[in-house]
């Protein structure tokens, strides 16, 4: 018999894509009902449960209460106490900041929900708030193979039009080894029926998962699949390793050998020219992406991507270390920064400081991405 756990209010989950940074956040349920990939820690330590629709419910409440506050519909009853209220009053403020069109509900794979429940509580949030006009989900691609096509419609109907993908890599050693519990065959089928059914798809890319040993074969794997489904969105996700993530045992061991930035730039290149007949918009929207700028639509952006790439990749290693570390501090966000001199000062002065060099960068930008990363 499963524990019901009785509803303490509004509750937020641990992460978000970077392009849901507007959205309404709603928790459906507590952390990843997987939860076994070798290279995520972001659930580890939660107790996977689907939240009731009533509770659910509950929250879209008191997000209308605080909007209704703002908004001077109704009289506030008094300053918000519980940090579950708190945390409702402070997303409803940003909500309204961004013009409350876009919700993402957390945590980890929400159609887990049942369909039922899941329709119930999608009728109660558009017709508590009509004015929404996307609705998106994490979700995974068995997930999605197990719903059948009218079910996945009727979501889209009801506003539940994009999810995130994390694909990861298309490789299927790569895939096993990382325990993702899907291949390269499951995440096709998921990504042409989600498709098929109008849901927008956004698939996540994780470059270097595979070591230098496998970078090239991950690279053509994973750009077979998006040519296969055609995303509407391809998001760059660079990996960070952590000594906590179960992957670091593969590193650790030497199985894998951790590629550094100027490595992770090449897979990607290989990657992006090896997407053919598809209109995606790749984008490299994460703190941990080398290459901010590195964004197009396809076709007519992918010349553009791959000159960015190859102007980096042909700069001075002098230049690539400066550039690394500027990104990895927060001093640096584009190329364009490197003709700031008084940028390129302020980390040359750190890497002096520092003793940081070509014999020790590597080391250096690997601890920097593990600092940004919530573990």
């Amino acid at each position: 018999m499963k524990k019901t756990i009785p509803y303490a209010g509004f509750e937020l989950g641990p992460i978000r894509p970077p392009s849901e940074a507007y959205s309404l956040l709603l928790r459906i349920n507590r952390g990843c009902g997987w939860n076994k990939c070798r290279f995520c820690g972001f659930y580890r330590d939660i107790p996977f449960s689907i939240r009731s629709a009533e509770d659910i419910k509950k929250d879209i409440d008191r997000i209308k209460y605080w909007v209704d506050v703002f908004q001077g519909r109704v009289a506030q009853a008094g300053n918000p106490q519980t940090e579950g209220e708190q945390e409702a009053c402070y997303m409803a403020y940003n909500w309204i900041q961004s013009g409350m069109k876009s919700v993402f509900f957390q945590d980890g794979n929400s159609i887990l929900m049942n369909p039922d429940g899941m329709i119930e509580v999608l009728e109660y949030l558009k017709a508590t708030f009509p004015q929404i006009q996307r609705i998106t989900s994490y979700a995974r691609s068995d997930t999605i193979n197990r719903l059948s096509l009218e079910r996945l419609t009727r979501y889209r109907e009801l506003g539940l039009n994009r999810f995130h993908i994390g694909l990861e890599t298309g490789n299927d050693y790569i895939l096993k080894l990382m325990n993702k519990g899907v291949d390269k065959a499951t995440q096709i089928q998921a990504g042409i029926k989600a498709k098929a059914a109008g849901i927008e798809i956004n698939e996540f890319y994780m470059p270097n998962m595979g070591g230098r040993e496998y970078a090239r074969e991950s690279a053509l794997d994973t750009a077979d699949v998006m040519n296969q489904v055609n995303p509407d969105f391809i998001r760059i996700r660079s990996m960070a390793l952590a000594e906590n993530l179960e992957m670091y045992e593969d590193y650790r061991s030497g199985m894998l050998t951790r590629p550094n930035d100027i490595e992770t730039i090449q897979e990607i290149r290989l990657f992006i020219e090896n997407l053919h007949g598809i209109t995606s918009v790749v984008d490299s929207d994460h703190i941990l992406n080398i290459l901010l700028e590195l964004r197009g639509k396809l076709p007519e952006g992918k010349d553009r991507m791959l000159a960015t790439i190859d102007r980096f990749l042909e700069m001075p290693e002098d230049t690539q270390n400066i550039f690394r570390l500027g990104r990895r501090i927060g001093v640096m966000s584009n190329l364009r920064d490197l003709n700031n001199h008084i940028l390129v000062d302020k980390v040359k002065q750190t890497m002096d400081r520092s003793g940081i060099d070509k014999t020790n960068i590597d080391a250096v930008c690997d601890q920097l991405m593990i600092r940004c990363i919530p573990i």
